[in-house]
């Protein structure tokens, strides 16, 4: 149930939406009075100013680390949808090996190979998200919110800025593990009919009643690295088995031997 408060909105699903949505059809979602409140955006500033004193010298530490132990540049830049649907360019520690070559934008788990042993270390605690607090102060992210996605991906357009964490974030954390064990010829429909909508649907219900404490005890969740992972297995495991049955080659018959 949405709290009174909750502030009514409209979104506009985009070409991609599954779930037999209709592309650029108009569903309502709602925003909390938190969610929605200039509040909101002044807590994100404060909090990453009154951190900044320990959080600049570790991005700089990091910064160093990356440029050390790979060719490439540090940072890694790609478009995402943003708040109104509008583009922005969010930041990220590189953790793969450098390529001249632009980024695909398909749905797929980076191979073991093409991670550096820093990314993936980056990647386990989450530290190669750090860069966005810069994407918080420039008014493109907020601490707590929806993911923000490539075009490719996006079902929707929220109407608040999307979040370095967020409740789907916690339930997704070990996204990447899950993706590994779909056949590779599912995995694209697997993503769009079963990923997506759950992502979309724990974003829109937390972002209805998100509070400045359910903030706070998702950002503390954050930090301590307590993903909640049960609601990913709820969702995922009866369809993984389907998507591996569906996969498998059909047995053909042979004929009776003479």
């Amino acid at each position: 149930m949405l709290p009174p408060n909750a502030i009514a909105c409209t979104t506009r699903v985009s070409a991609f939406a599954p779930g037999g949505v209709e592309p650029e059809s108009e569903v309502d979602t709602q925003l909390s009075a938190w969610s929605a409140s200039s509040t909101k955006r002044a807590f994100d500033v404060a909090l990453v100013l009154l951190f900044s004193p320990a959080l600049v010298p570790l991005l700089f530490l990091i910064a160093a680390a990356v440029r050390l132990s790979s060719p490439g540049p540090v940072i890694f830049r790609q478009s995402r949808i943003g708040r109104f649907g509008k583009p922005f360019m969010i930041l990220k520690f590189r953790t793969m090996f450098h390529s001249d070559s632009d980024p695909i934008a398909v749905v797929a788990p980076a191979a073991p190979g093409q991670i550096t042993n820093l990314g993936r270390f980056l990647r386990w605690l989450k530290l190669d998200e750090l860069p966005q607090c810069i994407n918080v102060l420039r008014g493109d992210m907020s601490l707590v919110g929806p993911r923000p996605k490539i075009a490719e991906q996006q079902i929707g357009t929220f109407h608040c800025r999307p979040g370095i964490t967020g409740s789907a974030t916690l339930a997704f954390a070990r996204e990447e593990s899950l993706l590994r064990q779909i056949p590779p010829q599912s995995l694209p429909h697997f993503y769009r009919e079963n990923v997506l909508p759950v992502k979309q649907q724990l974003d829109s219900e937390y972002m209805a009643r998100a509070t400045l404490l359910s903030d706070l005890r998702l950002l503390l969740l954050t930090v301590a690295r307590r993903w909640e992972t049960s609601i990913l297995e709820s969702h995922t495991a009866p369809v993984i088995a389907a998507a591996w049955a569906s996969s498998a080659p059909a047995q053909t018959s042979l004929p009776p031997s003479p």
